[in-house]
C-alpha cells in the first residue's frame, strides 16, 4: 500500500476520534468535573503497539489516557492529555487544555517519511472544508495547520495541528487539539508534536537494542524448528509496560 493511501486511511479515523466520549467532553467549562471511569490509575507515560515493535512515549508533562486505548489487528489509537488533567475525575479547563491523539497502523518496512505536501494532499482530499494554514517541516517531522470546521473536537479550536511519522514498520498520524487562544495553536504545539515523536522514537529504538539476545539452547530450538524464542521486540517491550506516573 502507498503512502499516499496510507495518509487518506489514517486521516479519516483522525477526523472522526472526537466522535468517542473522551474527546467530545475534552474541554469544559471552567469548573466543570466530568466523569471518567475507571479507579484513577488510568494514566501512563507509555502505550505499546505491534507487539512491541512500537512504543510511543509521551512528551514531558503529558499522560496516556490508558482507558481510551484501543488496538486492532494492525494498529490501534491512544490519547494523551496533561497527566494532572487525567485521574479519577478528568478536567480539562477552556483556554489551558490541549489533547493529542495518535492513530497507528502498520506500513511496509520500506515505506518512506511522508512529507508536509503529502499531508496537505491527503487533508485535501479526505475534507473539502479542511482549509490549511501553514505547512512546516521541523526537524524532519511534517507538521500542517488545519482549520476544519465540523470536527468533533468539543470545545477545540477549529484551528489544530497534525503530523505524521514511520517508525519500525507503523506509521503514527497526530492530531493537536486545544481551545481557541490556547499557546499549543502555535509554536508550542509544533514543539510538543516534535518531542512526542522524538520520545516514540528514542524509546522503540532503545526497547529493540535493551532486548537480551536469546540463549543458546533457544537458538538450537529455534533451528531444528521446534517453538521459537520470544521475540526480542515482545521481550523489550515488557519492560516499556505501560506505567502509572509516580507509581
Amino acid at each position: 500500500m502507498d503512502l499516499r493511501r496510507c495518509l487518506l486511511l489514517l486521516v479519516l479515523p483522525l477526523v472522526l476520534a472526537g466522535c468517542m466520549e473522551g474527546n467530545r467532553l475534552a474541554f469544559a467549562p471552567p469548573g466543570q468535573d466530568i466523569p471518567h471511569s475507571g479507579n484513577g490509575r488510568g494514566r501512563a507515560l507509555t502505550a505499546v503497539f505491534g507487539d512491541g515493535q512500537l512504543i510511543l512515549a509521551a512528551p514531558s508533562g503529558f499522560c496516556f489516557d490508558a482507558q481510551m486505548e484501543q488496538h486492532t489487528g494492525s494498529g490501534g489509537f491512544a490519547l494523551l492529555a496533561r497527566c494532572e488533567r487525567l485521574g479519577t475525575f478528568g478536567r480539562f479547563r477552556t483556554g489551558d487544555g490541549a489533547m493529542l491523539t495518535a492513530t497507528v497502523g502498520a506500513v511496509a518496512a520500506n515505506t518512506p517519511p511522508p512529507s508536509a505536501d503529502a499531508l496537505r494532499s491527503a487533508f485535501a482530499t479526505s475534507r473539502s472544508s479542511a482549509r490549511v494554514l501553514e505547512t512546516r517541516n521541523d526537524g524532519g517531522v511534517p507538521l500542517v495547520k488545519l482549520h476544519l470546521t465540523g470536527h468533533s473536537a468539543e470545545g477545540a479550536s477549529g484551528t489544530h495541528w497534525r503530523g505524521a511519522f514511520v517508525v519500525h514498520g507503523h506509521l503514527v498520524s497526530i492530531a493537536l487539539y486545544a481551545p481557541d487562544g490556547s499557546g499549543y495553536l502555535g509554536e508550542s504545539g509544533a514543539r510538543l508534536i516534535r518531542e512526542f515523536v522524538r520520545a516514540t522514537r528514542n524509546a522503540t529504538h532503545l526497547a529493540e537494542t535493551s532486548a537480551p539476545p536469546a540463549s543458546n539452547d533457544a537458538a538450537e530450538r529455534a533451528a531444528a524448528g521446534a517453538h521459537s524464542a520470544v521475540p526480542a521486540t515482545a521481550l523489550a517491550a515488557r519492560r516499556f509496560t505501560p506505567r502509572t506516573p509516580g507509581a
